[in-house]
């Protein structure tokens, strides 16, 4: 692959994933109660947009690179809502008045998690060949041993 080709999958995924963070540290507190039911709406929404965005980002480019470069991204530009305010909880520490808030370290793991986690799977075909290949070497390689004894 050529450099170009190479910066130009890490760049395109700068502005999704900054507009990843905005949606997402916005979004990730949203509850909706149904029949009695806390649902957390937020966190499901982040789901459902981190999942879209590496999407899109695999549609477009067809490298796993801009999906890492993405997940390593995230957490930089989240950075600036880390803290113990009413704005901040997002990356750990998150606490709010000696209350945990566990849903700004779930975002955080959905935010720099499915990225990689989409990378992953999107590279398991890629291994499977990579084995199928060195299998099918290994097998060649003994017939040949075998041919060259008899």
């Amino acid at each position: 692959m050529n450099i170009r080709r190479t910066v130009g999958h890490a760049a395109f995924a700068v502005l999704p994933t900054v507009l990843s963070v905005l949606v997402l540290v916005t979004v990730h507190r949203l509850t909706l109660d149904l029949l009695g039911i806390t649902i957390p709406a937020g966190l499901l929404l982040c789901t459902v947009y981190q999942v879209m965005t590496c999407a899109f980002l695999w549609a477009v480019t067809g490298s796993r690179l801009p999906l890492a470069v993405s997940g390593a991204l995230w957490g930089i530009l989240a950075t600036p809502f880390l803290g113990n305010g009413a704005g901040g909880g997002v990356l750990l520490p998150g606490v709010i008045g000696d209350q945990a808030q566990y849903s700004g370290w779930i975002v955080q793991g959905l935010g720099m998690g499915i990225p990689f986690l989409a990378a992953g799977l999107l590279s398991l075909p890629a291994v499977r060949r990579l084995e199928q290949a060195r299998t099918r070497a290994r097998e060649a390689r003994a017939r040949a041993e075998e041919a060259q004894r008899s």
